[in-house]
């Protein structure tokens, strides 16, 4: 089957999904209600109304290697935390005024009250994912690796290569993913199933992102206005591998050069884009599953092998125009 005849969740893990993303967000408002009138609306102004993907994740991993759903449930909380706090971060770092069709919070509140809470958030995540010394090295590590992909970023916009980017993007997606997977198994009987479930979660983290990428082309080439990376002059995977084409070269190079990308939107074939797009993904769809070769054979891990394409799927469902 195509990757884009197949844009939704396959069933069984969309009713999985749907389960545990509700439990798990009753688990988060409990947790919340914990803090201080004062800093509870604002920690839920930064985690509520995502996807859940990561905590999701890490419950599924736990469940195929029959760990503690609570303890998943901390780890979830703990990701979810950190990543709200990167994100109000980043949020503020490249001027993007609205976070989930909302104002973002520096608009809202201020750039100084916003990066205090989310130093908040990411040290109240940090807290809630010390169930063991595994588990809190687990998440510090992850803390580092999205601090240093958010610096590369910077010092590697005018480094460009596919090396490059596929580093950058292991440090800030692919670790996400990475810890979410790890902490699912270092809650469980199986925590020497770490090392290849962080690969696991790395790469549902890897094709989550170059579809994340690749969307930004594909908006970018169907409405002829450049959307995401696009406009800024970010050079990513999909759009860089378009080279293939020996139409579309003097386009990419001059993307590459300067960061304009008019003659590249204008040009580039909307069916040619997605034949990139699927030879990009479908190599890390087989490392994802090889990944897996340790998990005991359960309908659990019969969904693991569902997500990457799953996940991917839903956010091209979701994102494009």
């Amino acid at each position: 089957m195509g990757l884009k005849t197949k844009l939704v969740f396959d069933e069984e893990l969309n009713s999985y999904y749907e389960l545990v993303k509700a439990e798990f967000e009753d688990f988060l408002k409990i947790e919340i209600a914990k803090e201080s009138k004062e800093m509870a609306p604002l920690i839920e102004k930064g985690v509520l109304g995502g996807k859940m993907l990561r905590p999701v994740l890490c419950r599924l991993v736990s469940d195929a290697l029959d760990g503690d759903a609570h303890l998943a449930f901390e780890c979830g909380m703990a990701l979810e935390l950190v990543h709200g706090g990167a994100l109000i971060h980043d949020d503020w770092i490249d001027g993007d005024s609205f976070r989930r069709a909302a104002p973002a919070l520096w608009e809202e509140l201020g750039p100084r009250s916003a990066i205090l809470i989310a130093d908040l958030m990411v040290a109240t995540g940090s807290l809630h994912g010390a169930v063991s010394m595994a588990t809190g090295k687990s998440l510090a590590k992850c803390i580092r690796n999205l601090s240093e992909g958010a610096i590369a970023d910077f010092t590697d916009k005018h480094n460009y290569s596919e090396s490059v980017y596929l580093h950058r993007i292991k440090k800030k997606t692919g670790a996400l993913y990475g810890t979410a997977a790890e902490l699912g198994a270092l809650v469980s009987p199986e925590t020497h199933l770490d090392i290849p479930l962080y690969k696991y979660g790395e790469t549902v983290g890897i094709i989550y992102q170059i579809t994340d990428d690749y969307l930004d082309l594909y908006n970018s080439i169907a409405t002829r206005t450049p959307v995401g990376d696009l406009a800024i002059g970010i050079p990513t995977l999909p759009v860089t591998r378009l080279v293939k084409f020996h139409k579309y070269q003097d386009a990419v190079k001059e993307f590459l050069n300067g960061g304009n990308s008019e003659k590249l939107i204008q040009v580039v074939d909307l069916a040619d884009a997605q034949q990139v797009y699927e030879e990009l993904v479908t190599p890390w769809m087989q490392v994802a599953r090889k990944s897996l070769s340790e998990v005991p054979e359960s309908n659990y891990k019969t969904l693991l092998e569902e997500v990457p394409l799953s996940f991917s799927n839903q956010l091209i469902s979701k994102d494009k125009i």
